[in-house]
């Protein structure tokens, strides 16, 4: 049967200006992470361990390095959940300002507050605790707004079956921003300037600048605003979103916030998103720590043993999205299936290897690290079920969708750092495995209720009021195995 999409000759993604895109947004997506977990490596640096020993309990510290702030446990979580207050706030406004005004801006601007707010964070520390709380909120909002606006802008440049790999691609800088991050901040933190745990907020502050220039310079909102692209790559992805998007933006008025709030698929993205953030986050903030008290390494090599999972979760990232469209476009699992499929994968497994390392001690080292790895690279998978769906079933909303889900995820962001500071207040094993199996519990759900209530189907609420009526059956068709097989 004829259709609008068949006339179009495919594009290789291979040297495409929207593989282009991908890296670029890798990049920022690196940085921007770097700015997030340095703290998490900092603060181990920041905080005068003896001091809190001595206060607590008369002990001496093992393996510590001392810093200028007395922080009890409980004030070091508040200081590592600050930066979820302002990316709470900030997601759903950052997904109706791109959807709006377009993603090239809003992204890069974000960006550009966060590292305005990394740089600012080692003299607010040094001024006062109250200030140092205010610049991590800052950092926040600008992270905040960053992956929403992402998704608005892949809901512009995504042919829908490349849509797992290009997110993959770009949201995969966040886990290298990891991997990057805690060795390279565990070595300033030793070695480097400004007291060295505030060397680590400069130089990730200088480079991430240099990447906002870079994005600013060689980005558009859409395929059709870019300066070099070729017709055929333009043609290929406005025509393969035909019926999806539009170019001239939504306002307030045109999103429909009552089908969001009675989507079943719509809460399958948020229930995962939520589950899949507080495992994550846990792990984020908690990792150095848990190296620490814990398994005893040094902060040399916790910088380095922490970085470990994130280059199982970055490799993973790019994995996945690969698999799952492949298997998709050859018809072997619609996109419901696969979304559900991987989903399920990622979270059920990262649930089952955190409740084995909650039974790990120091002299486990070896086997610790290699089921937290495990874990963390295992999460990784779920990236191509719930964490893309927003652009198969509402590619038009998808920024805005991204900003509910993330946003209302991000609440996990700060309550899981200082509920986990507040179980392990004695640093011992036991209270750590409280922390994993209540990790592992949230993961499991999360899991469950994406496979009852998911989707991969395109919503009738999301579609352009006018789409001719080969769109229509494309659309129809794209999701039906055996058409696809067919064709294949």
């Amino acid at each position: 049967m004829f259709s609008l999409a068949e006339t179009v000759q495919p594009v290789s993604l291979l040297c495409s200006y929207r593989l282009g895109l991908a890296v670029i947004a890798f990049l920022c997506f690196v940085f921007n992470y770097a700015q997030r977990i340095g703290m998490s490596v900092a603060i181990v640096c920041m905080v005068n361990h003896t001091a809190l020993d001595l206060m607590q309990d008369g002990s001496a510290p093992i393996n510590t390095t001392d810093g200028p702030f007395a922080w009890t446990k409980e004030v070091q979580g508040h200081v590592l959940g600050s930066f979820f207050y302002g990316y709470l706030i900030s997601q759903i406004p950052g997904g109706i300002l791109a959807e709006r005004f377009g993603g090239k801006w809003v992204y890069g601007g974000s960006l550009a507050l966060a590292t305005i707010g990394t740089l600012l964070t080692p003299v607010a520390a040094s001024l006062s605790f109250g200030l140092l709380i205010f610049f991590r909120v800052i950092v926040g909002i600008g992270s905040g707004v960053m992956f929403p606006a992402m998704h608005a802008m892949w809901g512009q440049w995504a042919p829908p079956y490349e849509r797992s790999r290009l997110a993959g691609i770009s949201y995969a800088g966040a886990m290298m921003g990891s991997v990057l991050a805690m060795p390279i901040s565990g070595v300033l933190c030793q070695h480097g300037f400004a007291g060295g745990w505030g060397s680590i907020f400069y130089v990730i502050g200088i480079c991430s600048m240099l990447v906002v220039v870079v994005w600013l310079i060689l980005t558009s909102n859409t395929p059709s605003q870019h300066r070099f692209i070729s017709k055929a790559e333009k043609k290929y992805i406005t025509s393969s979103l035909a019926g999806q998007v539009s170019e001239g933006g939504n306002d307030w008025c045109s999103v429909p916030w009552l089908k969001f709030a009675t989507s079943g698929p719509v809460w399958a993205i948020i229930v995962a998103n939520f589950c899949s953030d507080w495992g994550l986050y846990t792990l984020l903030t908690n990792i150095p720590t848990f190296y620490k008290e814990v398994l005893y390494f040094d902060i040399s090599s916790n910088g380095l043993f922490s970085a470990l999972p994130f280059i199982g979760l970055w490799a993973n990232m790019n994995i996945s999205p690969i698999i799952i469209d492949v298997l998709r476009g050859k018809g072997v699992f619609s996109t419901t299936v696969g979304r559900k499929i991987f989903n399920s994968i990622g979270m059920m497994g990262a649930a089952i290897f955190l409740v084995g390392l909650s039974f790990m001690d120091c002299t486990q080292t070896g086997l610790a690290v290699g089921l937290l790895t495990i874990a963390v690279t295992l999460s990784g998978t779920a990236y191509s079920g719930f964490l893309v769906n927003h652009m198969d079933i509402a590619p038009k909303f998808a920024g805005t969708l991204f900003g509910i889900s993330n946003g209302l995820a991000s609440m996990s962001g700060f309550v899981a750092p200082p509920v986990a500071a507040a179980i392990t207040k004695d640093r011992t094993r036991g209270q750590w495995q409280i922390v994993f199996f209540v990790a592992g519990a949230v993961y499991a759900f999360g899991a469950i209720f994406y496979v009852i209530f998911g989707s991969g189907d395109l919503q009738e609420w999301a579609m352009e009021e006018k789409i001719p009526e080969e769109v229509m059956l494309k659309v129809k068709e794209d999701d039906d195995p055996e058409k696809n097989e067919e064709k294949a």
